[in-house]
């Protein structure tokens, strides 16, 4: 039997091997192993995203920053558990594993952070540290390495710590969640170890585990990164390499093939067929390899000893999942529609890569009409439109019925946080039907506002509370865009004029902007008659926003007390950005406003004070203390309400105060209207 202390000699050898695996073909037949070869990756995640929520004041004729990019191996360090998506994942991983089993990361190395070529040294100041690299081809094995050798080896306490790292989490399937939640505890009671969870990003989004629990995206290959690459392994000026600079081959596996082909890899089908001919120019041959990964994608065949001496001849990449499944698709257009109808129906989920391509390929010569029926009909029509969205020509005869299916996914509720965003954006494109100005009508009353969940929150007290219309969503881009053509108004966000995003909440805000928003939609809506001259739109006051948000029983979410997952877009979700609106319906409020807990914090009328830590109005809230002065000079902040997409529940609530100065604004930051009687 294998003591602990073997299998940690044998982790770590096997972690030092990983260097010497092959990685990238060059056009000349040279190939690269992953010690020379690897390109540091970069997360979806930005040095604004971490610092401060990225609040900052707002400057006259300011430009955006511009995005600069943690790396994959800084979003490992800095979190204690991690669950990471994205193309190019497992090699990250074993580059990971070997680096700390040989030279470490202590002397740092420049990474280029974004388009510009910004270069930041990326540093690991630890020594020591054990990997422990687990690839997961079942249930069996995730068990064998939960129950008996990760605690075995942790047992150990060897110096330095350890990193776990868990590859193909997906590949245990449903029945593993429970094993993930159980070594997620083992790691969690351990001082000094790491875990790393790898997986595929239609598995993993609809993981719901620990709130501690961190979750990143890989960002695709750079540009800037892959000009780099071929400049250094081509001998080309940078400025004078075009290979691997198409969208395709942002996706690591591809930029490997457009490497070896000498291709640019604008479109995925494109660059795979390209290399096909570059490395096997008979067709025949072609067609073996594109049925063998048909046959290896859908369980009926295995990488057989054959298979890996073609990837020896072919180049590494051919074993590649994201290539396979590519190869898969070519052999796929070629069956009658049904395989495919088949085959996505048997695993709507774990097939759309294989199914988007082979939709792809049969749209490009006018044959896909079968193949959309069938996706767009039956249990998984939701999960087809989904897939069938992307690829349809705009005048086809389906487009009404993918946008019912659309409208659908976005307000039901029933499909995972990430597909309904996803679902969101296409419906944006396609022109949201919904009523994103509909208001809420709040009844005059009395309730208890305040919590004492938070120190700024107290006391609990009776308050009393006119009548009012409040705005059933927050603000989007669509209509803050037609206030700032309207106006002329400065507006620094990236969004707006992004067709995906119409329906999203307008944010990069200021309080200044919102108000100003306010007087322009007052003068239309009179103009029009959907309010009186007696009536004004205007920003929620801070009680007024709490009743709207927690109803007349003290809630503490908007539809309850307890914590309910997927009823915000908040940090446990962890789609880190704003999302289409009212796609939680679950945490609909129970006066009708949806996203008023998560997606973006909301501006309030109502003062705070210079204090960032502690307001200068505190509670029992009155509306005649000052509080509610609209002229009140710009050091001094304005209340902050519900939380947004990076914030957890504890802020991400009806209860939690915030507070940013009025001219200060970011991504996370919106608001929403209310419409009330003018003050007499």
């Amino acid at each position: 039997m294998t003591t602990p202390m073997e299998t940690i000699k044998s982790l770590t050898a096997s972690a030092k091997a990983f260097g010497s695996e092959p990685l990238l073909a060059l056009p000349d037949g040279a190939i690269l192993d992953l010690a020379r070869g690897y390109i540091p990756l970069l997360a979806r995640f930005t040095l604004e995203d971490k610092a401060a929520k990225g609040l900052r004041k707002r400057k006259a004729g300011e430009k955006p920053e511009t995005p600069v990019y943690f790396t994959a191996l800084e979003i490992v360090r800095d979190n204690k558990v991690l669950v990471l998506t994205g193309g190019g994942k497992t090699k990250f991983a074993k580059h990971l594993s070997y680096r700390l089993a040989t030279s470490g990361f202590r002397d740092g190395e420049l990474v280029i952070r974004n388009e510009f070529g910004d270069a930041r040294e990326e540093r690991w100041d630890v020594d020591g540290v054990h990997p422990c690299y687990f690839l997961i081809d079942g249930f069996e094995s995730l068990r064998s390495a939960v129950r008996d050798v990760v605690p075995g080896v942790l047992e150990t306490e060897a110096t330095g710590g350890f990193l776990v790292i868990v590859d193909g989490i997906e590949n245990a399937g449903d029945d593993g969640v429970s094993l993930l939640l159980k070594l997620i505890e083992i790691v969690g009671n351990r001082e000094g170890v790491r875990l790393l969870l790898l997986g595929e990003t239609n598995y993993c989004e609809r993981l719901f585990l620990p709130s501690g629990v961190a979750r990143h995206s890989l960002l695709p290959l750079l540009q800037a990164q892959r000009r780099a690459t071929v400049s250094k392994h081509m001998g080309l000026k940078p400025s004078l390499a075009n290979v691997g600079t198409g969208q395709a081959a942002a996706n690591p596996a591809l930029f490997a093939l457009a490497l070896q082909a000498k291709h640019p890899g604008h479109q995925e089908e494109e660059l795979v067929d390209a290399w096909l001919s570059s490395v096997a120019p008979e067709q025949t041959l072609q067609a073996t390899l594109a049925e063998e990964a048909y046959e290896h994608i859908v369980g009926a065949g295995d990488f057989d000893s054959a298979t890996r001496k073609q990837a020896q001849k072919f180049g590494p990449v051919l074993l590649c999942s994201a290539v396979q499944r590519l190869l898969a698709a070519r052999h796929l257009a070629s069956l009658p529609p049904k395989t495919a109808i088949d085959l996505f129906r048997s695993d709507p989920v774990t097939s759309q890569p294989v199914i988007r391509s082979c939709l792809t390929r049969l749209t490009a010569v006018g044959k896909s009409d079968d193949l959309v029926e069938g996706l767009i009909t039956g249990p998984a029509s939701q999960r087809g439109a989904l897939l069938v969205a992307d690829t349809l020509p705009p005048t086809s005869p389906f487009h009404p019925q993918i946008s019912n299916i659309i409208l659908e996914v976005v307000v039901g509720g029933s499909l995972s946080a990430s597909e309904r965003a996803r679902a969101g954006r296409v419906l944006s494109r396609l022109d949201d039907p919904r009523d994103l100005t509909a208001l809420a009508p709040v009844p005059a009353g009395v309730f208890a506002m305040g919590s004492d969940d938070h120190p700024n929150s107290k006391p609990v007290a009776d308050v009393p509370v006119d009548a009012f219309r409040i705005g059933v969503y927050p603000v989007v881009n669509r209509d803050y865009l037609t206030f700032v053509r309207d106006t002329g108004r400065d507006w620094l966000s990236p969004d707006q004029d992004d067709a995906e995003r119409r329906n999203a909440p307008a944010t990069d805000v200021t309080w200044f902007d919102a108000r100003a928003y306010c007087a322009w939609l007052t003068s239309r809506w009179r103009s029009s008659g959907r309010i009186s001259k007696k009536e004004e739109v205007r920003l929620p006051t801070e009680a007024e926003w709490e009743r709207a948000a927690r109803g007349d029983e003290g809630l503490v979410f908007p539809r309850g007390v307890g914590w309910r997952d997927d009823a915000a877009n908040s940090d446990e979700i962890s789609l880190n950005d704003k999302c289409t609106v009212g796609m939680f319906p679950a945490g609909r409020s129970s006066y009708g406003c949806f996203d008023i807990a998560g997606n973006v914090w909301e501006w309030c009328s109502t003062l705070w004070g210079a204090d960032m830590a502690e307001p200068a109005f505190r509670y029992p809230w009155q509306g005649d203390d000052g509080r509610e002065d609209p002229d009140a000079p710009g050091d001094v902040r304005r209340v902050l309400r519900g939380g947004c997409f990076s914030s957890p529940a504890a802020k991400a609530n009806c209860t939690y105060r915030g507070s940013l100065e009025p001219g200060g604004f970011w991504r996370g930051n919106g608001f929403r209207v209310v419409v009330a009687s003018v003050p007499a």
